[in-house]
């Protein structure tokens, strides 16, 4: 028995420890916890209004005229037509060449496509990774006489430089560009509708 008696005293001193250390929590008044209230915004700014003064025009210049008036021809001063030069007599023995220039008759009619623009073909030589080599290509394309450009696309490969020549009105001119350049540059390119 005086081993049972020595577990309660064991578990007694135990229980009174735990008191000790926890019911003084319990039973302690809640603090008051200070709650600053002021406010730490700052104070408005004074702002004061500006009075600005109509802008005064210089004396020695004169006002615009009106916009309405401001485009038509003043009719006191005279309009001069030059007289068209005398063309030269040609060289007797020679052979005349005749230069005809294009009348809006004789101009070949364009297509319209639905938003009222022509068709117009460009023609897809390649596609590059680097950049300079592809401005290096259009530069020579350029100065060979063609319209080249380059246009950028994101594929899953990366970024690509597609070389275009064009815009080109008529689709057989865009294949004969294509022809002779797949030959000069041992390419195959494609014809494309121009999208501008």
């Amino acid at each position: 028995m005086k081993e049972a008696y020595k577990h309660r005293l064991i578990g007694a001193g135990i229980l009174a420890a735990v008191a000790v250390l926890f019911l003084p929590s319990f039973f302690k008044d809640q603090q008051q916890y200070a709650v600053d209230t002021e406010s730490h915004i700052p104070q408005r700014p004074t702002i004061t209004t500006m009075e600005f003064g109509e802008p005064e025009s210089p004396a020695d210049i004169e006002p615009a005229p009106a916009p309405e008036t401001m485009f038509i021809p003043d009719e006191s001063q005279a309009v001069t037509v030059p007289s068209p030069a005398p063309e030269p007599l040609p060289e007797p023995g020679g052979a005349q060449v005749v230069q005809t220039k294009p009348s809006p008759d004789n101009l070949p009619e364009i297509p319209l496509n639905a938003q009222g623009l022509p068709d117009a073909w460009m023609v897809q030589l390649v596609s590059l990774s680097s950049r300079d080599a592809a401005q290096k290509l259009r530069d020579q394309l350029q100065g060979e006489g063609h319209r080249a450009f380059i246009r950028t696309a994101t594929t899953t490969k990366g970024e690509v430089h597609r070389i275009f020549v064009g815009p080109l009105l008529d689709k057989a001119e865009a294949g004969r560009v294509k022809q002779t350049l797949d030959q000069r540059l041992k390419v195959n390119a494609l014809i494309l509708p121009f999208k501008p």
